[in-house]
C-alpha cells in the first residue's frame, strides 16, 4: 500500500526527471516506446477549476509540474459553473485538446463518441504504467464504458464518503451506552437520546435522529434502507443480476422501523421539510444527537460545539448490521476521467499517459494538490498545514488534474487536531473491511430518463405518507405490487441488467 500524506512525515521531491524523463525518456521504466527526447512535450488539457481565478501562465505549481515531466501545458480552465456546457460544445465540435475531462463517463454523448472511436481505448496500454495501473481498480471498472477504458480516472478516496449516521460520542458516554452496532441498537440508542437527557440541561428537548429527504429520494434516511437491503443505492447484486431495492423486503422494513422512529418521537418531526443547515443546526445546538453525513464533517461541527463544550465529540460510526451483514457506503472512488481524442498520434497518447502516470505518484499528487513543501505547506503530526504563500500561489488547483492518492482524504479538516484526525483514518481503514459499493455506477435506462423521476416522486411521496402515519404500511405493498405489474416501470429494470451485461462484457 503507497504511504500516504496525512500518516507519515513527506519525503522529499526527488527522482521526477527519473520517472518520467520528459514524458518520453520514462519509456523503459512504462514500458512504452516513446523515442529519444525532443524537448518539452507540448500538451493541450482542458480541465475544471472552482477558485475565484483560474492558474496563470507563470502559477508556481505550473511551472514546477512542467520542469518535473519536460513539458509546456496549455491548459483551457473552465469554471465548475459552466463546465458541462463547454464539456458538451467542445465534444460536439470535434476540436478535442488532447486531455480533457470528463465530468461523467456515461453521458450520452460521450458514450457515443466512444462506440464511433472519438477516443482512443486505452485498456491494453494501462499495463505499461506502473502507477495508472495501481489505481484502485475500482475507479477504472467505475469510468469504464462497455467493460472498456476509454479514459483515466479522475480518482477520489473510496471510503469516507456517502451519507452515513454520526453520532454524539459525549452522549453515549454520559448515558453509559455502547457505540450501536445494529438497527436494534441504534434505535435503542436514539429513544435514550429523546428520553434521558443526554446535555443534562434537565430539559425533555432532544431527539435522536436528524435528518432530511428530497422530493424524490430518502436523503439522510437512505442509509436506513441500505442497511435493511444490504446494499448501496438503489439497485442490489444478486446472482449476477441487479435488483431493484423498491421490490426488497428491506425497503419494507425500513419503512417500518422509521415509522416505529417517527411515532415515538424519536427522529426530528418536521424532516420533510428540513434543509442541510438546518440538520446540522440540531446537532450543533445539542437538540439531536445523531445525523448521517460524510466522515470530514465530523470534526467541522465538533470543532464548532467545542468552543461552548469542550467534551463535544462526534463519532463516525464505523457500521452498522443489518439482515444481510455489516453495512457502510463505499464511494465510486471515480469523478470523471480523462480522454485522449484518437486524433492524437499513438505516440504521443503514450506521451500523455507517462505524464498522467507522473501525475498518479504520491509526488505528482503531492505538488499538484498542496504545491512545494516548506514554501506552500508544512507537516507536524502527520497534518498537513498550508503557509500564507498558499493563499497567495493559489495553491491546490492542479489537483483536479491528477488522481487523488490520499485514502484519508476525507478524514482531515482544517484546524483538525492529531488525535481526532487519527480516530477518523482508523474509522476509514475498518470500514473498508465491510464497506460496500454501489454496483449501478454510471448505468443508464432510456426509460428512466424519460419517465424515472416521476416514478421516484410517486414513490419517495408514500414513503414520506407511511412514515408520518398518514398511510398504513399495506398501502406500500399495494403499491409495490402496482409496480411490479407496470410494464414502463419493469423496462427500467430490463434496460439497466441489459447495461449491467454490457458492463462486465456478457
Amino acid at each position: 500500500m503507497r504511504k500516504q500524506a496525512w500518516t507519515l512525515a513527506l519525503t522529499s521531491v526527488v527522482g521526477a526527471a527519473a520517472l518520467l524523463s520528459g514524458c518520453s525518456g520514462g519509456a523503459e521504466q512504462n514500458g512504452a516506446d516513446a523515442g529519444k527526447d525532443a524537448g518539452p512535450t507540448q500538451i493541450s488539457v482542458m480541465t475544471v477549476f472552482f477558485t475565484p481565478e483560474p492558474p496563470g501562465e507563470d502559477d508556481v505549481t505550473k511551472k514546477e509540474i512542467e520542469k518535473n515531466t519536460n513539458t509546456k501545458l496549455n491548459i483551457s480552465w473552465v469554471s465548475g459553473n459552466n463546465y458541462d456546457d463547454k464539456m458538451n460544445v467542445t465534444l460536439a465540435s470535434g476540436d478535442i485538446p488532447e486531455l480533457m475531462l470528463v465530468l461523467d463517463p456515461y453521458h450520452p454523448q460521450v458514450q457515443t463518441m466512444a462506440a464511433q472511436g472519438a477516443f482512443w481505448d486505452l485498456t491494453p496500454y494501462i499495463k505499461d504504467y506502473k502507477h495508472l495501473s495501481e489505481l484502485p481498480a475500482l475507479s477504472w471498472q467505475n469510468s469504464s464504458i462497455n467493460g472498456r477504458s476509454y479514459g483515466i480516472p479522475r480518482v477520489r478516496p473510496l471510503e469516507g464518503s456517502g451519507s452515513f449516521p454520526l453520532i454524539r460520542k459525549d452522549w453515549l458516554d454520559k448515558l453509559g451506552l455502547p457505540v450501536p452496532a445494529d438497527m436494534d441498537q441504534m434505535y435503542e440508542t436514539m429513544k435514550a437520546f429523546k428520553e434521558k437527557d443526554p446535555d443534562g440541561n434537565g430539559k425533555n428537548d432532544t431527539i435522536g435522529f436528524s435528518g432530511l429527504v428530497s422530493s424524490d429520494g430518502m436523503g439522510s434516511f437512505g442509509w436506513v434502507e441500505n442497511v435493511f437491503n444490504g446494499t448501496n443505492g438503489r439497485w442490489k447484486e444478486k446472482d449476477g443480476k441487479l435488483l431493484n431495492t423498491v421490490y426488497e423486503p428491506g425497503t419494507r422494513e425500513a419503512l417500518v422501523w422509521l415509522t416505529k422512529a417517527y411515532q415515538d418521537g424519536i427522529i426530528a418531526p418536521d424532516f420533510p421539510t428540513l434543509k442541510t443547515t438546518q440538520v446540522r443546526d440540531l446537532i450543533t445546538t445539542s437538540k439531536a444527537g445523531i445525523f448521517a453525513d460524510a466522515i470530514k464533517p465530523s470534526w467541522l461541527l465538533t470543532g464548532q460545539m467545542r468552543k461552548t463544550n469542550p467534551q463535544a465529540d462526534l463519532l463516525p460510526l464505523t457500521y452498522l448490521e443489518g439482515p444481510n451483514g455489516k453495512f457502510v457506503p463505499k464511494d465510486s472512488g471515480v469523478y470523471g476521467m480523462y480522454v485522449i481524442p484518437t486524433t492524437v498520434p499513438e505516440a504521443k497518447m503514450k506521451k500523455l499517459l507517462q505524464f498522467m502516470d507522473y501525475g498518479a505518484t504520491e509526488e505528482g499528487w503531492m505538488l499538484a494538490s498542496f504545491g512545494l513543501k516548506d514554501v506552500h505547506y508544512t507537516v507536524k503530526d502527520g497534518v498537513i498545514a498550508p503557509t500564507e504563500q498558499a493563499a497567495k500561489d493559489n495553491v491546490g488547483v492542479f489537483l483536479h488534474l491528477f488522481a487523488n492518492l490520499d485514502r484519508y482524504e476525507r478524514a482531515y479538516q482544517t484546524g483538525i487536531p492529531a488525535d481526532f484526525l487519527n480516530r477518523n483514518k482508523q474509522i476509514i481503514d475498518e470500514r473498508a473491511k465491510y464497506s460496500v459499493a454501489d454496483p449501478a455506477v454510471g448505468l443508464n435506462s432510456e426509460t428512466y430518463l424519460k419517465i424515472g423521476k416521476d416514478y421516484d416522486k410517486k414513490i419517495q411521496d408514500l414513503k414520506v405518507k407511511i412514515i408520518l402515519g398518514r398511510e398504513p404500511i399495506a398501502a406500500w405493498d399495494e403499491f409495490v405490487a402496482k409496480l411490479k405489474a407496470d410494464a414502463q416501470y419493469r423496462k427500467i429494470d430490463e434496460e439497466i441488467n441489459a447495461e449491467y451485461a454490457k458492463r462486465k462484457g456478457k
